[in-house]
Order: structure tokens, then C-alpha cells, then sequence
């Protein structure tokens, strides 16, 4: 038996140190202020803190009256690992909602026709991923995008981002993809077809890790997303003790609460080590069901990780019955889950358990050993090489930007924001992109059950 995987944490001084560069009360893009999330007896426990990020949203969107939630939160086995993952967690989503503005003055308005003569412009059926009634329904929900699918003629925002798998070439990519929140201009008559997601966003301290984790998270919730709502089913994973041992460090015991079923949803087309770990409460009381998955190079680090997040997601079922009952209320009666709140309020409840545990165990079929399941890459380096080649194989039109915010010029942090079209990004849990190509060419949308990741 080897030991529990570490990824080098600084040290709880150092951790607060960089914390600090980013947080304070006078100046910093976080208050100084973090919380320690409450244990709660007989629970699974992780050190784990949050954060209270401004209403940056607002300016950056221009709207002083939009609702946005940050779900800001660190967790590991150690204070340090805790707060260094909830100040990675902030600069990332500080820079996903700054960039808008940050790269205004290189947007470009053109219709597809009239740009495409000229550079390498994303196909529209990478931009238009709904069937035509779903662009419909998305209209009479959220009045800002097109009721039509994109044609050659719509004008739309592009703009010119390095080529991922075609080193020193451009492609134009639409800006709504690219940018979280991204808002149509009215002098410019723009179209919206589809909502973004911070999918494919990463902060680390080196330009290279921020890459290699914008492209890792890529990969993860393209298979997520085809093995939820497509037939591609995935086999559970048998954990011999070692895997047992990886989950107690996740607040997972063998006599605890909660089952622990772990499924490996890697793709042979990208065969990134990709798991997720659902947990059932035995006992069918609040919270009933949550979820987490994690992809890396190394299946125990994938499997760990992927456990401390179901298990941190636990705390939404619990606190939200505290502190937002009318919004469980309405997961559980009126919502069409097109937020990635009450999808998980969903399946915590334990009303109707048996079809919700009914949708879990649907996406699963046959087994395999946690033992054999191979590793990726030796290092970061390889690890990137390899996954731009794979993604090379998938398709052409991937590229990235980095986003690192100029507040945070004179720190170490770096985020990188990487948009791969021809994979699935993070949907609205009710919302599954039926027209994908992706989901199209396996076999289309056979599960219409709204998925439980936040």
C-alpha cells in the first residue's frame, strides 16, 4: 500500500501568505475574511473554507441587478491544502467574469459568411448545439438569446484566439463561448445562441499548470456530460484497500453513513484517467445523493480528489434546508433546472429516492478493478503533450487565452482559459445540448434526467 497522494501544499503560512496578496479589507479582490465551514456530527469531515466574493458580475456585465452565484470553496484532508484550493478557486472565477472587459477591444462583429472568407472561423454547428425547439424554449426562458439556430448571415462577436492543436495559427471562436456572461451589443446587432460556462478555466501558479488544468477540466466534463445523458455508460470501479484507505482520507469510512460507488467515465477517444464518485446515504434521509468527479494523470489522485468533492457537496443539501429553504422547495416542485443550484437541492432531497437513485445506477454497467486502472503521464509536461495530441485528434477548432488578470500582475497566479467546441462543456442540468455533434454521434440525448453536478 502506497500513501496518500499530495500535490506539494505550501504550508499553512505560505497558503495564508498568498491568500492575503489576493484578499484583504482595505484593497484585493476577496474580503480578508475566510470562514471554516462547520462540521457537523456523524458527518464525513474535511478541512474545508469559503469565501465571500463581490458582486464583480455586475460591473463587469453591466447589469447592477444580476444574481450570480461564485460557489466559492477550498477543501483536502489539511487546512493548507484547503485554503490553497479556495484562493485557486478565487482568482479563477475573478478572472472568468473579468475577461469580458479585459478583451473588449478585440472582439470582432461579422456574420460567419463575411468573417470566414477571411480566417479560420469556428462551423456553426459547433455554436447552434441546441435542435431547433430548445433554441425555441431557451428564448422564452432567457429573452437575450436568438429564437433561431445561427445561419451564415447572423452577426455575431468573435474573436481571435491562439490554436490549441495548430501551434502558431489563429481561430476566430464566438466570443460567447469564450467569455462567461458574455452580453450581446446593440449597436452591433449580435446574436446569442448559446449560454457559457466556466469549463475549461484554471488558475495555478505557472502558466503550464494553469494549461494543463483548463485542458484536464475540458476532457472530465466532456465525459460526464456523454455518460449522463447519452448510452455511454460507464463501469463501476472495484476499490481494493488501497482505494478504500484514498477514500477515509476524503472523510470517507467503511462504516459511515453513506455508500460510495465510484464509476470510471473515461473515453477511449481521450483516455485521461476520469472518475466519479457518487455518495447515497444509507439511510435515505437529507442529504440523499451527491456527486463529484475529478480527472488527472494519476487514477488515485483522480479517485481522492473526486471523493473530497462529493463529499464537500454534501454541505449544499445540508446548509441550503438552513438557509434557502424556498429555493429546496422549488428544486424539488417547480424548477426546469437551468441553474446548477437546484439540480443538486434535487438529488439531496430524499423525496421520490427511488428515482433518483434509479438515474444514478442507469448510467453505470459492468465493472473494473481499481488496481488496473493505467496512469497517463509521468509529468505535467507529458501530461500536455499527450492531451494536446488526443484533442488534435478530436478536432481542429480548440484554442485558449490567458486571462490572468492585471490586478494580479506581481502575484505568481496565472489562469488560462482553454475552449475546446468539439467536446461538451458544463449544460444547464435540464437543458442537454441535443444538436451537439458529440452527442449526436453517440447516439443522441437518451436521458433526461437532470445531472447533479453544481
Amino acid at each position: 500500500m502506497s500513501g496518500i497522494p499530495t500535490r506539494g501544499h505550501p504550508g499553512m503560512a505560505e497558503a495564508l501568505a498568498r491568500y492575503g496578496r489576493i484578499g484583504g479589507n482595505q484593497g484585493g479582490i476577496l474580503p480578508g475574511m475566510l470562514v471554516s465551514v462547520a462540521a457537523i456530527d456523524g458527518e464525513p469531515y474535511l478541512r474545508s473554507a469559503t469565501a465571500a466574493m463581490p458582486q464583480y458580475h455586475r460591473l463587469a456585465l453591466g447589469d447592477p441587478h444580476l444574481q450570480m452565484q461564485y460557489h466559492l470553496a477550498g477543501y483536502g484532508s489539511t487546512n493548507e491544502e484547503a485554503v490553497t484550493r479556495l484562493t485557486g478557486e478565487s482568482v479563477e472565477r475573478y478572472a472568468a467574469i473579468m475577461a469580458m472587459p479585459l478583451f473588449a477591444d478585440r472582439i470582432e462583429y461579422a456574420s460567419y459568411r463575411s468573417l470566414s472568407s477571411r480566417h479560420r472561423c469556428l462551423p456553426l454547428e459547433l455554436l447552434g448545439i441546441f435542435d431547433a425547439e430548445q433554441q425555441r424554449v431557451l428564448a422564452r426562458m432567457m429573452h437575450r438569446y436568438s429564437p433561431e439556430l445561427p445561419t451564415e448571415d447572423d452577426v455575431i462577436a468573435w474573436i481571435a484566439c491562439p490554436s490549441l492543436t495548430r501551434p502558431g495559427e489563429e481561430v476566430y471562436l464566438p466570443a460567447q463561448l469564450v467569455f462567461l456572461g458574455f452580453r450581446s451589443d446593440a449597436r452591433a446587432g449580435d446574436k446569442l445562441f448559446t449560454p457559457s460556462f466556466s469549463t475549461g478555466t484554471a488558475a495555478h501558479v505557472s502558466l503550464d499548470k494553469a494549461l494543463l488544468g483548463a485542458l484536464v477540466e475540458a476532457v472530465q466534463i466532456d465525459a460526464f456530460v456523454l455518460n449522463w445523458y447519452t448510452g455511454a455508460k460507464a463501469p463501476l470501479i472495484d476499490l481494493d484497500e488501497d482505494g478504500r484507505e484514498l477514500l477515509a482520507a476524503a472523510g470517507l469510512a467503511p462504516d459511515g453513513p453513506y455508500e460510495v460507488r465510484a464509476s470510471y467515465l473515461t473515453r477511449p477517444d481521450l483516455p485521461l484517467p476520469n472518475i466519479g464518485v457518487t455518495l447515497v446515504r444509507r439511510d435515505g434521509r437529507l442529504p440523499y445523493i451527491a456527486f463529484g468527479l475529478q480527472a488527472d494523470p494519476q487514477p488515485r489522485q483522480a479517485l481522492l480528489r473526486g471523493a473530497a468533492e462529493a463529499t464537500a457537496i454534501l454541505g449544499i443539501g445540508m446548509f441550503s434546508t438552513v438557509f434557502d429553504l424556498p429555493n429546496v422547495h422549488f428544486a424539488q416542485a417547480g424548477s426546469a433546472y437551468t441553474d446548477l443550484d437546484t439540480n443538486v437541492l434535487w438529488f439531496a432531497a430524499p423525496g421520490d429516492a427511488g428515482r433518483k437513485l434509479a438515474a444514478v445506477e442507469s448510467r453505470t454497467a459492468g465493472r473494473v478493478d481499481f488496481a488496473g486502472l493505467p496512469g497517463y503521464a509521468a509529468d505535467d509536461r507529458a501530461a500536455i503533450h499527450r492531451l494536446l495530441t488526443e484533442l488534435a485528434g478530436v478536432g481542429e477548432w480548440a484554442g485558449y487565452l490567458d486571462i490572468t488578470p492585471p490586478e494580479l500582475a506581481d502575484t505568481p497566479w496565472r489562469v488560462v482559459r482553454a475552449v475546446v467546441p468539439e467536446l461538451l462543456s458544463m449544460c444547464l442540468p435540464g437543458f442537454p445540448p441535443k444538436g451537439h455533434p458529440r452527442m449526436l454521434s453517440h447516439g443522441g440525448v437518451t436521458h433526461v434526467v437532470p445531472h447533479p453536478l453544481p
